[in-house]
């Protein structure tokens, strides 16, 4: 059924899709993903056509129960909207958002484009969402198997100063914490794509910045682990500042490698392609070769301190499986999805049994870090 519903999607589907505007079919797919996800019988018909279980890849990290690695980056339901259907797709954890203390209605359009050749998208979203309670309380509580979380970042606004702009990202976390219908959180300290950083002379994602971020949200007492969405385009020595103001404080889980790419000088870029792309950063084959090394980087570091997760080009179980072997140990995409299909999840968990077998492991967790 993989192979079928994958040469469908590739082949048909797909070439349908890429004739419109990005931003509208990522808008198509938000309602019609939401509406379907209502049915229990069609949620279960994908479930079985779509779906991949197997024990080898289950594993239990920060107290929460994985059915797989495999999950959805934040950036794709920003408004909770495919809560319902990304279980039955095969996902074994999805994030929502990136979700603000207040709405925002996004930069303005087109805020996707496409780049088929490089394999890549542009992303240029800012943070669009309805606000993190407006999301929030859309969401019953949830009764899958699949863990869901939350990434929260500052409203994509102008502020007075740095103080402004932290009491902003606290707010969010205060108010997510009246909630009690999802899993885990994700601080996102690195998306190019937001003005709020342009009059603001320190940054979330300077060392100084996050110690003051993570000390006030020590305060907080959050009742969920966080992972930290990292920066791409930094040195080893600035990463490691990063990590280490991070580990000083032990709620903070997980670091995720990496956001979104700035470089255009990247030789992955098609030059046709990369000459015409307009405002926005890259997500894709253009992240992964840095976000691997970054990944690999902070495992030799760090490994026994953070739980890992390595996103960026993500197209098959190969991709996956290098990351995993390089020191994560979950693995997040969007960009695959969208290039090779939504039956690509569980192509990808069913590829990565057959390399655990090949390898001689029998769960996902003795793979994590090996080539590292």
């Amino acid at each position: 059924m993989y192979q079928f519903t994958g040469f469908l999607y590739r082949n048909i589907v797909k070439k349908i899709l890429f004739l419109f505007s990005a931003d509208k079919v990522h808008e198509f797919f938000l309602r019609n993903g939401n509406t379907i996800g209502k049915s229990k019988i069609i949620r279960k018909i994908i479930e079985k056509s779509w779906s991949y279980k197997n024990e080898s890849l289950e594993q239990t990290l920060c107290n929460l129960n994985f059915i797989n690695p495999i999950g959805l980056s934040a950036g794709f339901d920003y408004d909770a909207d495919l809560v319902e259907i990304l279980p039955s797709i095969g996902f074994g954890f999805h994030t929502i958002g990136t979700v603000t203390h207040e709405p925002y209605m996004g930069n303005p359009p087109p805020m996707l484009g496409r780049l088929p050749k490089s394999k890549a998208l542009l992303v240029n979203k800012g943070f669009k969402n309805k606000g993190i309670k407006e999301v929030l309380k859309k969401l019953d509580q949830n009764k899958t198997k699949t863990l869901r979380g939350v990434s929260i970042g500052a409203t994509n606004k102008v502020y007075q100063d740095f103080t402004a702009m932290l009491t902003d990202l606290i707010l969010g976390f205060v108010e997510a914490e009246t909630f009690n219908n999802f899993d885990y959180y994700e601080l996102n300290i690195s998306c190019p794509n937001v003005t709020n950083i342009n009059n603001i002379s320190n940054l979330i994602s300077s060392p100084v910045g996050l110690n003051q971020t993570l000390e006030n949200l020590n305060k907080l007492q959050l009742k969920r682990p966080v992972f930290i969405k990292m920066p791409l385009e930094r040195t080893e020595a600035e990463l490691k500042e990063l990590m280490d103001v991070a580990s000083q404080y032990q709620f903070i889980k997980g670091l995720i490698f990496s956001n979104l790419a700035k470089d255009r000088t990247n030789p992955i870029f098609n030059k046709n392609e990369i000459a015409k792309a307009g405002k926005g950063n890259f997500s894709g084959k253009p992240v992964e070769n840095q976000s691997n090394e970054a990944l690999r980087f902070a495992y030799r570091q760090y490994h026994d301190r953070f739980v890992l997760v390595g996103v960026g080009g993500v197209f098959t179980a190969e991709d996956a499986y290098l990351k995993i072997q390089y020191g994560a140990s979950l693995v997040q995409l969007i960009t695959g999805m969208i290039f090779m299909g939504p039956q690509q999840i569980g192509t990808i968990n069913s590829g990565l049994v057959e390399l655990l077998k090949k390898d001689g492991y029998k769960n996902i967790k003795e793979a994590v870090g090996k080539n590292a």
